[in-house]
């Protein structure tokens, strides 16, 4: 009987422990508005491919982004961020959010995401068309190419 009260006792314990943390992610989610950015990323992602598929019917896109709610993509983030973060750490962040800077971060974060976007593609363009020159050139490659040879008989 002392043992089957131990263990109640700590499952008891790990049930309420994860219960708070689950409560303290929740609200950091919250508070980053996690949930909000991943919808309108999605209804994005979403446009883009109604835009190259016509052939999908409107009705499926409505559906589907009336799948994606706040709820779910807390439910799906919840494991992820417990996964990688301890209970002080989610205080910690849900400080720094709450906080004029962690605010600013938050309403600033989308437009640093996206000009990052097209600072790294621009490079990446560039040192591609310099590495492929560099390449074409210590390869010595002709134009035109080489006659092909002969076939032997």
């Amino acid at each position: 009987m002392k043992k089957l009260i131990t263990l109640a006792s700590i499952l008891v314990g790990t049930f309420a422990f994860s219960q708070a943390s689950e409560a303290k992610v929740r609200e950091l989610i919250k508070v980053m508005n996690a949930d909000k950015m991943a919808i309108t990323a999605m209804r994005q992602q979403m446009q883009e491919i109604k835009n190259n598929s016509p052939s999908i019917s409107d009705e499926f896109f409505n559906e589907f982004i009336a799948e994606v709610t706040t709820e779910r993509i807390t439910e799906l983030y919840i494991p992820i961020y417990a996964k990688y973060y301890t209970e002080s750490d989610i205080d910690e962040l849900i400080r720094f959010y709450k906080s004029p800077v962690g605010q600013k971060t938050i309403s600033v974060l989308p437009a640093i995401m996206t000009e990052s976007v097209e600072a790294g593609g621009k490079m990446g363009k560039e040192i591609a068309m310099r590495v492929k020159e560099k390449l074409d050139k210590k390869a010595e490659y002709q134009n035109p190419p080489p006659p092909m040879p002969e076939k032997s008989k």
